[in-house]
């Protein structure tokens, strides 16, 4: 049983469909009820069964019989919860508030009151009504003991009192809490509320006691980095290294560099506005060179004042550079670089683009998760990045229990692939051959008395002897019949395809992953594997993402998927808006470079509004980051430190069109309150 917190304003007696209920034994208010009626438990199991079919209206109808006509059955307290969850549900609020709240009332030692409060949270929030539905997150945070609830109604907590509470309720809110966690979760969102409205003096008083706290509790590093932070004026300074060609004079070759540069200023300047700590960007000219992209970040290193780094964008560069900022402690984000093997230098080393392992193993976990295939094969290219897709897919096809029938290899720019195509169709076709026992030849007698053994009906044989015939092993002998006719040294016989003939299609390769080395051999690889005929879905990656090549080649690249690291909305606000904003400031539109640039800008941001302002707790946060929503992508860093989001595209109608996504961080997904099992798991 769970102690229920005293509330504002609640009352004695309850009022539902015009029906008064009143206190009339003190049973009500000290436990659940406990006696059992056999007509309760139908009606409840059947409103049970409707709230999981989705009809909301007819489950609360059901829970609320439970409550009217059996107040003090076992099942009463379960109806109350689960009536206010089928309201929330259906959409009727208040009728949900109004059931939860005379839950709590009538049976304050309930062991239903936290997710009473959660779900009364819910419809608050639902209603506009913040500030009720930031207290009652609170109080079913403070009083669950599950795992799943506590972190629910702490993550909706922090969502209404960031974006919802003015500084005088989030005070009162905070005299509310009763926990260690929670007073530093509260105290650090008002104390940021505090500082953004000019008052730092005020801050670190609201965060004085928190800092004061055991370091083991949970959002006291928040509290101690957001002190410092005030403590310092509030700034934190980022290191820049970009190509910014500043010593040439060939006409272009400064415009990916300011591109890149204009872009994460914009981004600075945005979160400078009101967010915290105030960000200065000191920025460095690579040159394009390695050596001197490495000295840069060396430089920047030695300054104290710098927390972490963005760049270099090229991956040579990257590989110079990573391991220096790795040695010192500073995080560095490379917006751009996809080489393997640069994240894995060490912890403070990340890559916001996908490198080319995420990109194969994405392509194998879509086959698997969306296309539900089970047979899958390879055509790629054996230059190095085709290479390292390809395997990258095979490793993930094992690990998802894939079977990949073969791998073909070609050299890059290669037009002519009939030899790999027709090996491709032997080690497809040779699963397909059948194997059979041949009677027309003699057949020993000792393996007949094997066979009978087996239990084949001697009748059978000798049937088949007398005839001459010829009969597939496991029609004879079972499903794994080759097996056993191998292990018992039965002779069979294997009646091969005749692969070079054309006119049989290979049909049980489910998908057939193509990396392409370039756009060129769009044009190539699915005109053969059509001649050929090949009946698989054709998987790629970003090479393939060229409509001039795929309309050339309609015929042939219908409806091929691939996965790309940039998908831009033009009709989506936020990008207009970053449009329009990049527009004003520097008199052009903004290139993919620039999304790149400010979405990697945005990335460490997110990281410094959430309380990190040293290189060790920045360096501990990006790995958390998950779905971070950006301009050309989402963002989420895996455990190897590398962005593990893909957009997946298809070529299908004459047009490439967005068909899904591919998040290699997934885990599994929940639905958005948790579904019916929250009241039902304490049944």
């Amino acid at each position: 049983m769970m102690n229920c917190i005293p509330r504002r304003g609640s009352t004695r007696g309850w009022i539902f469909a015009g029906i008064v209920v009143c206190l009339t034994s003190a049973v009500y208010a000290q436990q659940d009820s406990i006696l059992f009626r056999p007509e309760v438990e139908r009606v409840f199991v059947e409103g049970m069964r409707l709230f999981e079919a989705g009809k909301f209206d007819s489950a609360a109808s059901a829970f609320v019989q439970c409550i009217r006509d059996y107040p003090q059955s076992h099942r009463a307290t379960g109806a109350y919860v689960m009536a206010g969850k089928a309201f929330h549900r259906a959409g009727n609020y208040r009728e949900a508030v109004r059931l939860l709240k005379n839950l709590i009332d009538l049976y304050p030692q309930s062991s239903y009151l936290d997710d009473a409060h959660y779900t009364l949270g819910l419809s608050y929030y639902r209603m506009l009504r913040y500030e009720d539905a930031a207290l009652e997150f609170l109080t079913a945070r403070q009083q669950t003991s599950d795992a799943l609830l506590k972190r629910r109604a702490e993550s909706l907590l922090d969502d209404v009192v960031k974006d919802h509470l003015s500084i005088g309720q989030l005070q009162l809110l905070l005299a509310e809490a009763t926990i260690d966690e929670m007073r530093a979760l509260l105290a650090v969102r008002l104390a940021e509320k505090v500082f953004r409205a000019g008052d730092p003096k005020g801050a670190q008083q609201i965060l004085q006691p928190i800092t004061s706290l055991p370091p083991a509790v949970q959002y006291v590093d928040a509290a101690i980095a957001l002190a410092d932070s005030i403590e310092k004026g509030g700034v934190v300074k980022l290191g820049i290294v970009l190509p910014l060609m500043l010593k040439s004079f060939q006409p272009g070759a400064r415009d990916l560099g300011t591109d890149m540069m204009d872009a994460m200023k914009l981004a600075a300047d945005e979160h400078n506005q009101s967010g915290i700590p105030k960000i200065m960007l000191d920025f460095r000219d690579s040159e394009r060179d390695p050596a001197l992209a490495a000295k840069h970040v060396t430089e920047l290193c030695t300054d104290d004042k710098v927390v972490a780094i963005i760049g270099p964008i090229f991956s040579n560069e990257a590989l110079a550079a990573a391991g220096i900022a790795n040695a010192r402690g500073v995080p560095i984000v490379t917006p751009t670089a996809t080489a393997n093997g640069i994240a894995d230098i060490g912890p403070f080393v990340f890559q916001a683009n996908p490198d080319y392992e995420v990109r194969g193993r994405a392509m194998a976990r879509f086959a698997q998760e969306v296309l539900q295939a089970k047979r899958l094969a390879v055509v790629a290219p054996i230059d190095a990045v085709g290479k390292l897709m390809a395997e990258a897919f095979m490793e993930q096809a094992k690990e998802d229990s894939l079977e990949v029938v073969d791998v073909q290899w070609y050299q890059s720019g290669a037009t002519d692939l009939r030899q790999q195509l027709m090996n491709l169709r032997r080690r497809a076709l040779e699963s397909v051959e059948e194997t059979i026992i041949d009677f027309s030849v003699r057949v020993k007698y000792q393996d007949v008395v094997k066979m009978v053994k087996l239990g084949v009906p001697q009748k059978r044989l000798d049937s088949l002897m007398e005839v001459g015939g010829k009969i597939p092993v496991e029609q004879l002998l079972g499903q794994n019949g080759a097996r056993v006719a191998d292990s018992l040294e039965i002779p069979t016989v294997r009646l091969p395809v005749k692969y070079d003939s054309l006119l049989i299609p290979v049909q049980n390769i489910d998908a057939i992953f193509l990396p392409i080395a370039a756009a060129t051999e769009i044009g190539i690889l699915p005109s053969q594997l059509q001649f050929f005929n090949f009946q698989a879905q054709m998987l790629g990656t970003g090479d393939w993402e060229n409509l001039e090549e795929l309309e050339l080649n309609r015929q042939y690249t219908s409806g091929v998927i691939f996965s790309v690291d940039t998908y831009i909305d033009q009709q989506d606000p936020a990008y207009r808006l970053f449009e329009a904003k990049y527009q004003r400031a520097f008199n052009r539109k903004p290139t993919r470079n620039s999304l790149y640039a400010y979405d990697a800008m945005k990335l460490l941001v997110s990281v410094l509004e959430k309380g990190a302002s040293t290189r060790q707790h920045i360096a501990a946060l990006l790995p958390t980051v998950r779905k971070l929503p950006g301009l050309h992508s989402k963002i989420s860093i895996s455990e190897r430190r590398v962005n593990s989001f893909l957009f997946i595209l298809q070529y299908r109608n004459r047009a490439i069109q967005r068909i899904g996504e591919i998040d290699l961080t997934d885990i599994r997904k929940t639905d958005e309150h948790g579904g019916a099992n929250e009241g039902e798991r304490k049944q």
